[in-house]
């Protein structure tokens, strides 16, 4: 583990990386205690100049802007995180089990997933938010809806892949069970592939989730959003950019990191694994 841990973090883009989430989630996470106001205390005049009081100014409501950036990173990232990682445990322990096992129930997960698979994100997860009523749960049950049939037609192309060799043969003809070779035989060596895709996954829940809050279904007015500190002062942004440019960067930044620290992670394990 140690040598995987070194060989992750040997690029210097992915030590930057590493420290850029490291401040991004403890920004989300401290960030409420850290705060000098509240964040739905206005403050001043709207779309106030950047002062030693206020770090960003003040929002369209004369709320301090750097308050409610410092609270709303948790909502973001909580929902993104708990999302992607739900659509894993879900898609790869049946995705390992379709590839390896094959037949009627494998062609029927496929089949299920092609149809859910040729849904565009954005229009299901508005249609489903505008039947069900904004909801967060409704949020992240939607996301990993969408994420599940991508994980797990991913997984099964790779374990079908893997169950080729002649050590999972040999693990069959020593008896072993069908759950005994998934979790031992098969899911150490498909590792490199889903640590990669799971920092895709990852960045595609941000985007998704920013962009409801954009819209305005995320958490509700006045609770402090990114995506919806974007959305709520776009009509000011000529006058106080910093206002969408702070919670963008942020989200960028975030999702850009998370990307490049997974995938070296993935060819840090890849290359463990050859040695």
């Amino acid at each position: 583990m140690r040598n995987v841990l070194y060989r992750t973090l040997s690029p210097p883009s992915a030590t930057v990386a590493l420290l850029l989430v490291i401040a991004t989630v403890g920004l989300a996470v401290l960030g409420p205690w850290l705060s000098p106001f509240s964040y739905d205390e206005i403050v001043g005049v709207p779309f106030g100049p950047i002062s030693a009081d206020h770090w960003l100014g003040t929002d369209f409501l004369g709320r301090d802007a750097f308050s409610r950036f410092l609270f709303g990173g948790q909502t973001l990232l909580l929902i993104a995180v708990l999302a992607t990682g739900l659509a894993f445990l879900i898609a790869v322990p049946t995705g390992i089990y379709s590839g390896l096992r094959r037949g009627p129930l494998d062609y029927g997960l496929i089949a299920v997933s092609d149809v859910i698979y040729a849904l565009p994100p954005a229009i299901f997860l508005l249609v489903l938010l505008a039947s069900t009523g904004p909801s967060l749960t409704t949020v992240v049950f939607g996301i990993v809806f969408l994420h599940v049939p991508r994980v797990l037609r991913i997984v099964r192309l790779i374990t079908i892949d893997v169950s080729k060799n002649e050590f999972v043969e040999a693990a069959f003809a020593r008896g072993e069970g069908w759950i005994a070779v998934c979790f031992r035989d098969i899911l150490p060596n498909i590792l490199p592939p889903v640590f990669a895709d799971f920092g895709v996954r990852l960045c595609g829940s941000i985007i998704l989730y920013a962009s409801l809050s954009y819209l305005g279904l995320g958490l509700p007015p006045p609770a402090a959003d990114w995506g919806m500190m974007i959305s709520e002062n776009r009509i000011g942004i000529t006058i106080s950019p910093w206002l969408a440019i702070a919670p963008a960067l942020a989200i960028a930044t975030f999702s850009v990191a998370v990307n490049v620290l997974a995938d070296s992670f993935a060819r840090s394990v890849g290359t463990s694994k050859r040695q």
